[in-house]
């Protein structure tokens, strides 16, 4: 059995008890240099790299492969919308540039459009840097896209690129594969079952504002999910149920998540989940022992199954609708537009992100997640912005509860955090390293907001348009 290096990022935070700036590039910037700036790339340094490739952008007539890796690290900034111009300027110099369609096929699946990242990210694989990069994101969007088949074009394509370096394929590619292997000729996710609103009912776990919902499991009985947006998976379960289930295990890998424990990660697939009328087939799901789980027979439900709905979550109501993807104007008319206290972007980066404003601070990309019960501001963004404007009697050592276990923390409490024109003016923030999280998304995101942030609301996802929708109950 190989063992995969590579970790993946899930985050719970079922509770909590109380208990160097980065350089400055402007006083001499280097002369544009792409190799420079992908070094940073790849050294996950997302800060320094963009600084860099603002600086690089004032120059006049850049070369399209400089113009392509600046697009990429104003991207992995989280400035969607800007990269895309320069990304795209970049593709018109030099049509088969690789880092460039590295950059459009990560944004086209931001976008929760598989379809348009995949030929985008078949071209960025032959980046000289940047390869790993690209077939990651190609074998997740191919895998999501469900053509077993098509995984084995992604193989070769791995294969060729791998050999131009007298390399192997790395054992998580090979992992990923054997996971699927005996699903030969057929559909991953396939979907069936006629609907225009499916109500699922809304359970809570504990006192710490967790919502579940109940799906049944290969056709046996249902059991109790808890949502976690912060999940890039389609579900993770449980040790416990994926015993009580008989399911055969493949891979070995590791998560790593809030608390200082990492967590032991297997591969299986579901023969059919079912969701009221509606039912997916054979489904990969990670089984892992997180410190959540609490040795239950129960499991997660990530973005990777929200994202194939539109969403409404209503805390009132204790109701999860889900609706077609293809269907936004059903969405649209189940939402009183004169109680809409928030409308902003919501980007899938795997998770759910949104932008947003903590204490005051620049805005900035924050994971949205609704399984967790508090929010977390990235340490080095913390102490830029936010502390210097702190009496240090508000600075209250403590801790929190997460996946990996406990983890201790300073946290303050009467924090504003604005999303758009919506400010909720007492929130507890914890101070947090979100370094591995930001290496394994591949991008920088300050901090994450729990579910404190959602749950007054009705919340609206509009995974097709990608809008979040806080209406007034």
């Amino acid at each position: 059995m190989k063992k995969t290096a590579c970790s993946i990022s899930f985050i719970l935070i079922a509770g909590l008890w109380i208990g160097g700036l980065i350089p400055d590039l402007q006083a001499k910037t280097p002369p544009p240099d792409a190799g420079k700036l992908i070094a940073l790339i790849k050294s996950n340094s997302f800060q320094e790299a963009d600084r860099l490739a603002v600086a690089f952008l004032k120059e006049k007539n850049l070369d399209p492969r400089i113009l392509a890796v600046c697009g990429l690290a104003v991207l992995k900034a989280g400035r969607v919308e800007e990269s895309e111009t320069l990304l795209n300027k970049a593709v018109a110099l030099a049509p088969e540039n690789p880092e460039a369609h590295l950059g459009l096929g990560r944004i086209a699946r931001i976008r929760n459009n598989n379809d348009a990242a995949i030929p985008h990210l078949e071209k960025a694989v032959f980046s000289a840097s940047l390869h790993e990069e690209a077939l990651r994101h190609l074998l997740q969007a191919v895998k999501e896209r469900g053509r077993v088949d098509d995984l084995r074009r992604v193989r070769a394509l791995a294969g060729e690129r791998y050999r131009r370096d007298g390399q192997s394929l790395p054992s998580w590619l090979e992992d990923a594969f054997i996971q699927v292997q005996v699903r030969k000729g057929k559909q991953l996710f396939r979907m069936e079952g006629r609907f225009e609103r499916i109500r699922l009912p809304l359970a809570h776990r504990d006192s710490f504002g967790l919502r579940m919902v109940s799906l049944k499991i290969n056709g046996k009985k249902e059991y109790p999910f808890d949502i976690d947006s912060a999940l890039a998976d389609f579900l993770m379960v449980s040790p416990q149920l994926a015993e009580e289930l008989g399911l055969s295990l493949t891979g070995n890998a590791t998560a790593t998540g809030v608390g200082t424990r990492e967590a032991r990660v297997r591969f299986a697939v579901l023969d059919k989940v079912e969701i009221g009328p509606v039912a997916f087939f054979d489904v990969p799901v990670r089984v892992a022992d997180i410190q959540s789980f609490r040795g239950e027979r129960k499991g997660l439900l990530g973005t990777g199954l929200l994202k194939r709905f539109n969403v409404t979550i209503d805390p009132v109501k204790e109701e999860m609708i889900l609706l077609p993807l293809d269907r936004p104007d059903l969405l649209a008319a189940d939402i009183d537009r004169k109680a809409v206290a928030a409308d902003i972007p919501l980007y899938i980066f795997d998770q759910t992100v949104v932008a947003a404003s903590v204490g005051g601070a620049p805005e900035a990309l924050y994971i949205l997640d609704s399984a967790a019960a508090t929010n977390l501001s990235d340490k080095p963004f913390f102490a830029e912005h936010i502390r210097p404007k702190l009496d240090p009697s508000r600075l209250i050592p403590g801790g929190i509860q997460g996946a990996g276990g406990a983890q201790q923390t300073i946290h303050v409490d009467g924090v504003p955090i604005a999303l758009g024109p919506l400010v909720f003016p007492e929130q507890t923030i914890h101070e947090f390293s979100m370094e591995t999280l930001n290496i394994i998304a591949g991008r920088y995101t300050a901090g994450l907001l729990g579910h404190p942030v959602l749950w007054p609301y009705r919340v609206h996802m509009d995974f097709r348009n990608g809008r979040l929708i806080l209406e007034k109950r």
